[in-house]
């Protein structure tokens, strides 16, 4: 088994906490950074970045593992 493991970040800001669910969130961030149906994406860490304007900006990091053995179908995304 080859596994290949890598990291990734994701701005994400949020004007409205009323109409914000973070772990829908954070799983929809994970699901659309997938490149291959097999792909495990894990939040690593929230940062908070502070408000800018009228924004609160965090910083989302992701650990990215692939099988290359089974890699599974390609995810386009549109």
């Amino acid at each position: 088994m080859s596994i290949k493991k890598s990291q990734t970040f994701v701005q994400l800001d949020v004007r409205n906490w009323d109409n914000t669910e973070l772990v829908e969130s954070l799983y929809e961030i994970c699901e659309t950074s997938k490149e291959y149906e097999n792909d495990v994406v894990e939040v690593h860490q929230v940062v908070d970045l502070g408000k800018l304007k009228n924004d609160w900006r965090y910083l989302i990091i992701l650990n990215i593992s692939q099988d290359l053995d089974n890699l599974g179908a390609q995810i386009d995304h549109y």
